[in-house]
């Protein structure tokens, strides 16, 4: 009997694989097992999520994909604990999900800052609310703002920032309070090329310097080959998961990474799973639908 072989297995050098290891040799940051989630719509339960089991590592950048509808945004909201679930459990580290907790961070497409704050007392906020003497929140929120090259901008408001500037503000408001988990639920979708590119090097020099296990939701699979460790691959009605794959491109990635042909590779595998061909209808068949009629009895003249 011929063994599987996965059709990216050629990628995977000895160092790629060596490091793929260690990460899940980590201690565990997230674990969801047997999770299912139902919403009810107009007296019918629909099943959003069914039998999802996955497991986060210690610093490890998790990115989640899939079709529309496969429940991607509302796993990411069961993590943060702004849903409840039928069965299953969701555990940071040791600890059961069952509401929000400072253990976890959350950044949405939104950029959800305080209007009437300035960038400096948006970071403070959660370290004030947590009971962090004044003085020193001001100074631990100067260390974040310095870190994403905002220091200029500490007392603007929001309204005077692009909204690149915005989207950092929200990543290091989330992780001034130092959770263990920074979600992530399509951050930089609003954003053009350009900036968008700019804030995921941006979000993986952050990573790379603090302790934090990411869980990042995209629709977009450039952005998930970029910046995941590990990508977890949803499928829809119901959504459950139909694959893990760990990346095959090394650390640290580079924008050369994205010209690569191990990163082309690998998204055209993520293509044919999440967006898979469909039956083209036969143009016969297309005409077949189609009421012919004569140009003078019923259609007007349109040339």
């Amino acid at each position: 009997m011929l063994k599987h072989i996965h059709p990216l297995a050629a990628w995977y050098t000895p160092e790629i694989k060596d490091r793929n290891a260690r990460i899940l040799q980590r201690p565990k940051a997230l674990t969801i097992s047997n999770l299912h989630k139902t919403f009810e719509h107009k007296g019918k339960k629909i099943n959003v999520l069914n039998s999802i089991d996955f497991t986060a590592y210690k610093r490890e950048f998790v990115c989640v994909v899939g079709p529309s509808g496969c429940g991607k945004s509302t796993l990411a909201r069961l993590i943060a604990g702004l849903e409840t679930h039928e069965v299953g459990a969701i555990h940071i580290d040791d600890d059961l999900v069952d509401g929000p907790g400072p253990d976890r961070g959350m950044v949405f497409q939104s950029y959800s800052l305080f209007p009437w704050m300035t960038v400096k007392q948006n970071v403070m906020f959660g370290l004030t609310e947590s009971g962090m003497s004044k003085n020193s929140a001001e100074a631990e929120a100067f260390q974040w703002i310095d870190l994403v090259g905002l220091e200029k901008f500490a007392n603007a408001y929001p309204h005077q920032l692009s909204g690149g500037m915005k989207q950092r503000v929200a990543i290091i408001r989330a992780l001034a309070n130092q959770p263990k988990i920074l979600l992530m639920d399509e951050p930089f979708a609003a954003l053009d090329p350009q900036n968008r590119l700019k804030m995921q090097r941006y979000l993986l020099e952050i990573w790379q310097n603090i302790d934090i296990t990411i869980f990042f939701i995209t629709h977009d699979l450039d952005e998930a080959i970029y910046l995941a460790d590990r990508i977890l691959i949803l499928e829809a009605n119901p959504g459950r998961v139909q694959e893990t794959l760990s990346v095959p491109l090394p650390r640290p990635r580079k924008e050369e990474t994205l010209l690569s042909p191990e990163f082309f590779a690998t998204k055209e595998y993520l293509e044919k799973l999440v967006h898979p061909p469909t039956t083209e209808v036969d143009m016969e068949d297309k005409l077949s639908m189609v009421r012919m009629v004569s140009v003078n009895s019923e259609v007007p003249d349109i040339f």
